[in-house]
């Protein structure tokens, strides 16, 4: 897992520096546009070993700019299915040059039925003129052994934008040992004048017959621009492990030792 996280490093820097030798800073783009934020609603089903419940999310994100090439941004959720809730936040510090990609550490924490795990680690991101390519990776750090699993965790996604306004994401990777799969479409229609809300649908499969179903609405503030746009000089995709939130960023796989714990968080048939 190390390995993999240094490997995507040293492919940033590498692919970065010609273009820093190349371009000043001063003419670059900014690694965020402006302080910009963005909320979003969703539901649907969600289920493991046999059962089954209704879901509902809901997310949001703080996003600002620290000097030229740095940024930083705060994630928020709340969610609740099987007669539960849980909550959780993340806070992502990082590097980017909107035309090459991104990179930074992340961490993340959760709570659920009494019990927390929180989650340390980096992401990065590479951007080619229509798909991008992330990766993120660390420690998953469990509060009560005999529920959750700790572990290493690591994920990647390919997002694919074949029109400004529409964005294809496939991901997968594992958490503390258990499997995880998913996909995302994202599109941000033109009718509204501002260019600032997007329909969106999640689908996640992963060990123990685990699925999750979602659709959702987002909203966006900052400046009218297109999806694309938005992805690459505003807000990184939300760093929330336990559901994929997002655009794209995984989800987690935390194991059951005994017992049922928080099922939002829980993918892995602790439900």
């Amino acid at each position: 897992m190390i390995r993999i996280l240094a490997c995507f490093a040293l492919t940033v820097v590498v692919v970065a520096s010609p273009s820093f030798a190349q371009t000043p800073a001063g003419d670059s783009l900014p690694a965020v546009s402006q302080v910009n934020g963005k909320i979003s609603l969703e539901g649907g089903a969600t289920g493991s070993s046999g059962r089954s419940s209704a879901v509902g999310i809901a997310q949001g994100s703080l996003t600002a700019p620290l000097g030229h090439s740095f940024g930083v941004q705060v994630d928020g959720l709340a969610a609740t299915s099987y007669d539960s809730l849980s909550g959780g936040g993340a806070a992502h510090l990082f590097w980017r040059n909107p035309q090459i990609g991104l990179f930074g550490p992340v961490a993340a924490l959760a709570g659920f039925r009494g019990a927390t795990v929180g989650w340390y680690g980096a992401e990065g991101e590479i951007y080619a003129p229509m798909f991008t390519i992330g990766a993120y990776g660390g420690y998953q750090d469990a509060s009560l052994a005999r529920l959750l699993a700790s572990g290493g965790f690591y994920h990647g996604r390919l997002t694919v934008y074949p029109i400004p306004d529409l964005a294809l994401t496939v991901g997968g990777g594992q958490y503390a040992g258990r499997t995880l799969g998913n996909g995302r479409i994202e599109y941000q229609p033109d009718f509204v004048a501002s260019r600032n809300v997007s329909f969106f649908a999640d689908g996640s499969a992963g060990d123990d017959s685990f699925y999750r179903v979602t659709g959702g609405v987002r909203l966006y503030f900052g400046p009218a621009k297109t999806l694309i746009r938005r992805h690459r000089e505003d807000d990184p995709a939300p760093f929330t492990p336990g559901l994929w939130g997002n655009g794209g960023n995984g989800g987690t796989g935390t194991v059951e030792r005994s017992g049922p714990v928080g099922c939002v968080y829980c993918e892995s048939g602790c439900c």
